[in-house]
């Protein structure tokens, strides 16, 4: 009765659109179908780009690979967005279950000794209460079946938030700011984080992880940002 009452006074709505659905749903059934996912046969496992957009000719990545089950300019943005900045934590198994499906699809092949995650400074995660990657990267490692280290990856610096930096302002906010608590002993790292947009904070924590001594170490976020080629924008300009 409790549970009927709170959902008449408080129903549940979909994080996209805000339409009202299920109490154990996290997204409405138009929304879910708008999802776009990353299609492998599409993608450059090396950048997370579609092959037309790859950006490997043009930067270099310190880490392996990287792989996401959805693109960032699809509804799935909205639903990431519910959970970094507004709490809505019931996301965390919406994306953890994808992204862990989208590690066996991609990287089968791959053995992984364990999971880490981006770390957050002190002062952004104490504002914000918790740490989305790290959320994500201890159910993505449980059901993996693999050890979670949370605390593997610290911020030694502050830095500003990326999320209205260029790429070249972001390499230069990220670097030497990580460190890690431990060394490590040709160890394959698997690397959660909640988006990839220019990979500059991603390629820094594996640079630092392999300092410390991983031999490999292989992305997954739950959003990838998509790069628009210079066909696509010659095309878009005129």
């Amino acid at each position: 009765m409790f549970k009927s009452l709170i959902s008449a006074f408080f129903p549940n709505t979909c994080v996209s659109c805000g339409e009202i659905i299920d109490q154990n749903e996290f997204l409405c059934d138009y929304c879910y179908c708008m999802l776009e996912q990353c299609a492998r046969d599409k993608l450059c496992l090396k950048c997370g780009l579609p092959k037309k957009n790859c950006m490997c000719k043009y930067d270099v990545y310190s880490f392996d690979g990287v792989v996401a089950p959805f693109y960032k300019d699809t509804s799935a943005k909205d639903a990431m967005y519910s959970f970094k900045f507004r709490g809505n934590l019931g996301a965390v198994k919406f994306f953890a279950e994808r992204m862990a499906l989208a590690v066996k699809q991609y990287y089968s092949d791959i053995n992984f000794d364990m999971v880490c995650c981006v770390p957050m400074t002190y002062f952004a995660q104490n504002k914000r209460g918790y740490n989305q990657s790290a959320l994500l990267g201890e159910q993505i490692a449980e059901i993996l079946n693999l050890p979670f280290y949370k605390n593997l990856l610290y911020c030694k610096n502050k830095k500003r938030s990326q999320h209205k930096l260029s790429l070249k302002e972001r390499k230069v906010n990220v670097k030497d700011v990580f460190d890690t608590n431990a060394r490590l002993n040709g160890q394959t790292v698997l690397l959660v984080d909640d988006i990839k947009t220019t990979g500059a904070t991603l390629s820094e924590c594996a640079k630092v992880l392999l300092s410390s001594g991983a031999d490999k170490v292989y992305c997954v976020t739950g959003l990838i940002t998509r790069k628009k080629g210079k066909k696509d924008g010659n095309r878009n300009r005129n």
